[in-house]
Protein backbone atom coordinates (compact mmCIF):
# COMPACT_ATOMS: atom_id res chain seq x y z
CA UNK A 1 0.00 0.00 0.00
CA UNK A 2 1.38 3.40 -0.97
CA UNK A 3 1.98 6.06 1.67
CA UNK A 4 -0.75 8.27 0.19
CA UNK A 5 -3.28 5.45 0.24
CA UNK A 6 -2.24 4.54 3.79
CA UNK A 7 -2.81 8.13 4.86
CA UNK A 8 -6.26 8.23 3.25
CA UNK A 9 -7.25 4.97 4.93
CA UNK A 10 -5.93 6.23 8.26
CA UNK A 11 -8.00 9.41 7.86
CA UNK A 12 -11.14 7.37 7.18
CA UNK A 13 -10.44 5.23 10.23
CA UNK A 14 -10.10 8.29 12.46
CA UNK A 15 -13.37 9.64 11.07
CA UNK A 16 -15.12 6.46 12.23
CA UNK A 17 -13.37 6.73 15.60
CA UNK A 18 -14.53 10.34 16.00
CA UNK A 19 -18.13 9.26 15.39
CA UNK A 20 -17.86 6.50 17.99
CA UNK A 21 -16.31 8.88 20.52
CA UNK A 22 -19.01 11.46 19.80
CA UNK A 23 -21.72 8.91 20.54
CA UNK A 24 -19.75 7.90 23.63
CA UNK A 25 -20.87 11.10 25.39
CA UNK A 26 -24.49 9.99 25.09
CA UNK A 27 -23.60 6.43 26.10
CA UNK A 28 -21.87 7.73 29.23
CA UNK A 29 -24.91 9.78 30.24
CA UNK A 30 -27.11 6.69 29.81
CA UNK A 31 -24.74 4.65 31.98
CA UNK A 32 -24.65 7.40 34.62
CA UNK A 33 -28.33 6.70 35.30
CA UNK A 34 -27.29 3.83 37.53
CA UNK A 35 -23.48 3.86 37.87
CA UNK A 36 -20.81 6.28 39.06
CA UNK A 37 -18.01 7.65 36.88
CA UNK A 38 -15.48 5.28 38.46
CA UNK A 39 -17.74 2.26 37.95
CA UNK A 40 -18.43 3.15 34.31
CA UNK A 41 -14.73 3.66 33.59
CA UNK A 42 -13.82 0.34 35.23
CA UNK A 43 -16.49 -1.67 33.43
CA UNK A 44 -15.69 -0.25 29.99
CA UNK A 45 -12.02 -1.17 30.32
CA UNK A 46 -12.70 -4.50 32.05
CA UNK A 47 -15.03 -5.72 29.29
CA UNK A 48 -12.57 -4.59 26.63
CA UNK A 49 -9.68 -6.29 28.42
CA UNK A 50 -11.59 -9.59 28.52
CA UNK A 51 -10.77 -9.98 24.83
CA UNK A 52 -7.15 -10.44 25.91
CA UNK A 53 -8.08 -13.93 27.12
CA UNK A 54 -8.69 -14.97 23.52
CA UNK A 55 -5.31 -13.68 22.34
CA UNK A 56 -3.53 -15.32 25.27
CA UNK A 57 -4.57 -18.70 23.87
CA UNK A 58 -2.45 -18.01 20.80
CA UNK A 59 1.32 -17.76 20.69
CA UNK A 60 1.19 -14.69 18.46
CA UNK A 61 -1.06 -13.01 20.99
CA UNK A 62 1.26 -13.79 23.88
CA UNK A 63 4.27 -12.42 21.99
CA UNK A 64 2.39 -9.29 20.99
CA UNK A 65 1.18 -8.74 24.54
CA UNK A 66 4.68 -9.05 26.00
CA UNK A 67 5.93 -6.64 23.36
CA UNK A 68 3.19 -4.10 24.09
CA UNK A 69 3.17 -4.20 27.89
CA UNK A 70 5.89 -1.58 28.11
CA UNK A 71 4.67 0.54 25.21
CA UNK A 72 1.06 0.74 26.40
CA UNK A 73 1.57 1.62 30.08
CA UNK A 74 1.78 5.42 29.86
CA UNK A 75 -0.88 5.69 27.15
CA UNK A 76 -3.12 3.67 29.49
CA UNK A 77 -2.40 6.00 32.43
CA UNK A 78 -3.28 9.05 30.36
CA UNK A 79 -6.30 7.41 28.74
CA UNK A 80 -7.71 6.32 32.11
CA UNK A 81 -7.23 9.84 33.49
CA UNK A 82 -8.92 11.35 30.43
CA UNK A 83 -11.99 9.14 30.48
CA UNK A 84 -12.42 9.17 34.25
CA UNK A 85 -12.39 12.98 34.31
CA UNK A 86 -14.65 13.20 31.26
CA UNK A 87 -17.23 10.80 32.69
CA UNK A 88 -17.07 12.48 36.09
CA UNK A 89 -17.64 15.83 34.42
CA UNK A 90 -20.70 14.51 32.58
CA UNK A 91 -22.39 14.11 35.97
CA UNK A 92 -22.60 17.92 36.14
CA UNK A 93 -22.51 19.25 32.56
CA UNK A 94 -24.21 18.43 29.26
CA UNK A 95 -22.92 16.12 26.55
CA UNK A 96 -22.82 19.01 24.07
CA UNK A 97 -20.73 21.29 26.29
CA UNK A 98 -18.48 18.40 27.31
CA UNK A 99 -17.87 17.55 23.66
CA UNK A 100 -16.72 21.05 22.77
CA UNK A 101 -14.63 21.60 25.91
CA UNK A 102 -12.93 18.25 25.33
CA UNK A 103 -12.07 19.52 21.83
CA UNK A 104 -9.51 21.82 23.46
CA UNK A 105 -7.06 18.92 23.33
CA UNK A 106 -6.65 19.76 19.65
CA UNK A 107 -5.09 23.14 20.41
CA UNK A 108 -3.08 21.68 23.29
CA UNK A 109 -1.38 19.08 21.06
CA UNK A 110 0.88 21.50 19.12
CA UNK A 111 1.57 23.34 22.39
CA UNK A 112 2.81 20.18 24.10
CA UNK A 113 4.73 19.05 21.02
CA UNK A 114 6.53 22.41 20.92
CA UNK A 115 7.48 22.07 24.60
CA UNK A 116 8.62 18.47 24.07
CA UNK A 117 10.81 19.42 21.11
CA UNK A 118 11.92 22.69 22.74
CA UNK A 119 10.63 24.67 19.81
CA UNK A 120 9.24 28.18 19.84
CA UNK A 121 5.51 28.10 19.31
CA UNK A 122 4.44 30.32 16.35
CA UNK A 123 2.33 33.36 17.16
CA UNK A 124 -0.49 32.01 14.97
CA UNK A 125 -0.77 28.89 17.13
CA UNK A 126 -0.67 31.01 20.31
CA UNK A 127 -3.51 33.09 18.86
CA UNK A 128 -5.52 29.93 18.22
CA UNK A 129 -4.96 28.74 21.78
CA UNK A 130 -6.01 32.12 23.18
CA UNK A 131 -9.13 32.24 21.00
CA UNK A 132 -10.09 28.70 21.97
CA UNK A 133 -9.73 29.53 25.66
CA UNK A 134 -11.88 32.62 25.16
CA UNK A 135 -14.47 30.38 23.50
CA UNK A 136 -14.25 28.09 26.52
CA UNK A 137 -14.98 31.09 28.71
CA UNK A 138 -18.12 31.80 26.69
CA UNK A 139 -19.33 28.22 26.76
CA UNK A 140 -18.92 28.06 30.57
CA UNK A 141 -20.19 31.63 31.10
CA UNK A 142 -16.87 32.90 32.44
CA UNK A 143 -17.41 31.35 35.83
CA UNK A 144 -20.86 32.88 36.43
CA UNK A 145 -24.38 31.73 35.80
CA UNK A 146 -24.56 27.98 35.32
CA UNK A 147 -20.81 27.34 35.30
CA UNK A 148 -20.29 24.08 37.12
CA UNK A 149 -17.73 21.65 38.42
CA UNK A 150 -18.20 19.40 35.41
CA UNK A 151 -16.86 22.04 33.01
CA UNK A 152 -13.63 22.31 35.03
CA UNK A 153 -13.23 18.53 35.13
CA UNK A 154 -13.72 18.37 31.38
CA UNK A 155 -11.13 21.10 30.83
CA UNK A 156 -8.56 19.08 32.81
CA UNK A 157 -9.64 16.01 30.81
CA UNK A 158 -8.69 17.87 27.61
CA UNK A 159 -5.13 18.32 28.91
CA UNK A 160 -4.74 14.60 29.56
CA UNK A 161 -6.30 13.79 26.17
CA UNK A 162 -3.71 15.95 24.40
CA UNK A 163 -0.88 14.24 26.27
CA UNK A 164 -2.32 10.83 25.36
CA UNK A 165 -2.42 11.73 21.66
CA UNK A 166 1.20 12.90 21.76
CA UNK A 167 2.39 9.75 23.54
CA UNK A 168 0.43 7.41 21.24
CA UNK A 169 1.88 9.26 18.26
CA UNK A 170 5.37 8.57 19.60
CA UNK A 171 4.88 4.85 20.31
CA UNK A 172 2.51 3.87 17.49
CA UNK A 173 5.34 3.47 14.96
CA UNK A 174 6.76 0.71 17.18
CA UNK A 175 3.46 -1.14 17.49
CA UNK A 176 3.17 -4.18 15.23
CA UNK A 177 -0.31 -5.28 16.30
CA UNK A 178 -2.46 -2.22 17.09
CA UNK A 179 -5.51 -4.27 18.10
CA UNK A 180 -3.56 -6.22 20.71
CA UNK A 181 -1.83 -3.02 21.83
CA UNK A 182 -5.22 -1.46 22.52
CA UNK A 183 -6.40 -4.50 24.47
CA UNK A 184 -3.23 -4.45 26.58
CA UNK A 185 -3.79 -0.73 27.13
CA UNK A 186 -7.30 -1.57 28.36
CA UNK A 187 -5.83 -4.24 30.64
CA UNK A 188 -3.46 -1.70 32.20
CA UNK A 189 -6.34 0.77 32.63
CA UNK A 190 -8.45 -1.93 34.32
CA UNK A 191 -5.69 -2.71 36.83
CA UNK A 192 -5.04 0.98 37.50
CA UNK A 193 -8.75 1.64 38.03
CA UNK A 194 -9.36 -1.44 40.20
CA UNK A 195 -8.37 0.17 43.56
CA UNK A 196 -10.75 3.07 42.90
CA UNK A 197 -13.49 0.61 41.95
CA UNK A 198 -13.04 -1.61 45.02
CA UNK A 199 -12.81 1.21 47.56
CA UNK A 200 -15.33 3.51 45.92
CA UNK A 201 -17.88 4.82 48.46
CA UNK A 202 -20.78 4.48 45.99
CA UNK A 203 -22.41 1.00 46.18
CA UNK A 204 -21.84 -1.12 43.08
CA UNK A 205 -24.96 -1.91 41.08
CA UNK A 206 -24.46 -5.47 39.74
CA UNK A 207 -25.03 -6.05 36.02
CA UNK A 208 -28.09 -8.17 36.84
CA UNK A 209 -30.02 -5.05 37.86
CA UNK A 210 -28.83 -2.76 35.06
CA UNK A 211 -31.55 -1.27 32.88
CA UNK A 212 -31.41 -1.79 29.09
CA UNK A 213 -30.24 1.82 28.71
CA UNK A 214 -27.35 1.28 31.16
CA UNK A 215 -26.38 -1.90 29.31
CA UNK A 216 -26.47 -0.05 26.00
CA UNK A 217 -24.27 2.71 27.44
CA UNK A 218 -21.68 0.35 28.92
CA UNK A 219 -21.48 -1.96 25.90
CA UNK A 220 -21.18 1.00 23.54
CA UNK A 221 -18.40 2.53 25.64
CA UNK A 222 -16.57 -0.79 26.01
CA UNK A 223 -16.69 -2.12 22.47
CA UNK A 224 -17.44 0.96 20.37
CA UNK A 225 -15.50 3.77 22.03
CA UNK A 226 -12.78 1.66 23.66
CA UNK A 227 -12.09 -1.49 21.61
CA UNK A 228 -12.85 -0.25 18.09
CA UNK A 229 -12.20 3.51 18.30
CA UNK A 230 -8.93 3.38 20.22
CA UNK A 231 -7.72 0.52 18.03
CA UNK A 232 -8.36 2.73 15.00
CA UNK A 233 -6.52 5.58 16.73
CA UNK A 234 -3.37 3.52 17.33
CA UNK A 235 -3.51 2.03 13.83
CA UNK A 236 -4.08 5.40 12.12
CA UNK A 237 -1.50 7.39 14.08
CA UNK A 238 1.23 5.15 12.68
CA UNK A 239 0.58 6.90 9.34
CA UNK A 240 -0.43 10.39 10.53
CA UNK A 241 1.26 12.95 12.76
CA UNK A 242 -0.38 13.78 16.10
CA UNK A 243 -1.34 17.21 14.81
CA UNK A 244 -2.89 15.97 11.57
CA UNK A 245 -4.72 13.29 13.54
CA UNK A 246 -6.17 15.98 15.77
CA UNK A 247 -7.88 17.57 12.74
CA UNK A 248 -10.05 14.47 12.46
CA UNK A 249 -10.38 14.08 16.23
CA UNK A 250 -11.95 17.54 16.08
CA UNK A 251 -15.08 16.05 14.50
CA UNK A 252 -15.82 14.33 17.82
CA UNK A 253 -17.53 17.47 19.15
CA UNK A 254 -19.96 18.03 16.23
CA UNK A 255 -20.85 14.33 16.37
CA UNK A 256 -21.51 14.67 20.12
CA UNK A 257 -23.67 17.77 19.55
CA UNK A 258 -25.78 16.12 16.84
CA UNK A 259 -26.31 12.94 18.88
CA UNK A 260 -27.14 15.00 21.99
CA UNK A 261 -29.67 17.10 20.09
CA UNK A 262 -31.34 14.02 18.60
CA UNK A 263 -31.27 11.71 21.62
CA UNK A 264 -31.10 13.99 24.68
CA UNK A 265 -32.88 17.13 23.40
CA UNK A 266 -29.90 19.29 24.37
CA UNK A 267 -29.15 22.71 22.96
CA UNK A 268 -26.78 25.66 23.42
CA UNK A 269 -27.78 29.22 24.19
CA UNK A 270 -26.47 32.13 22.10
CA UNK A 271 -23.24 32.70 24.05
CA UNK A 272 -22.51 28.98 24.39
CA UNK A 273 -23.01 28.54 20.64
CA UNK A 274 -20.53 31.36 19.94
CA UNK A 275 -18.05 29.78 22.37
CA UNK A 276 -18.44 26.35 20.78
CA UNK A 277 -17.88 27.86 17.33
CA UNK A 278 -14.72 29.67 18.48
CA UNK A 279 -13.33 26.46 20.00
CA UNK A 280 -14.06 24.47 16.86
CA UNK A 281 -12.62 27.02 14.43
CA UNK A 282 -9.55 27.69 16.60
CA UNK A 283 -8.83 23.98 16.88
CA UNK A 284 -9.26 23.51 13.14
CA UNK A 285 -7.01 26.50 12.38
CA UNK A 286 -4.33 25.31 14.81
CA UNK A 287 -4.32 21.86 13.24
CA UNK A 288 -4.11 23.21 9.68
CA UNK A 289 -1.37 25.72 10.56
CA UNK A 290 0.68 23.06 12.32
CA UNK A 291 0.18 20.60 9.46
CA UNK A 292 1.34 23.20 6.93
CA UNK A 293 4.32 24.11 9.09
CA UNK A 294 5.40 20.48 9.18
CA UNK A 295 4.59 20.10 5.45
CA UNK A 296 2.81 16.84 6.06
Amino acid sequence: MTEKRSSLLASAELLVAAGLWGFGFIAAIWALQGLSAVQITFWRFFLAALLLLYFLTREAGRVAMRENLRLSFWPAVLLLSTLLLQTWGLMYTTATKSGFITTLYVVFVPLFEAVWRRERLPFSICLCVGTALFGTGLIVNFGIGDFNYGDLLTLICAVFAALQICVVGAVSVKVRKPFVFNLVQSGWATLLCLPLFLYHPVPVAPPAVWTPQIWTGILTLAFGSTVIAFYLQVRAQAHLSATVSSILFLLESPFAMVFAMLLLNESLDRYEAVGATLIFLSALAASLLEARRKKF
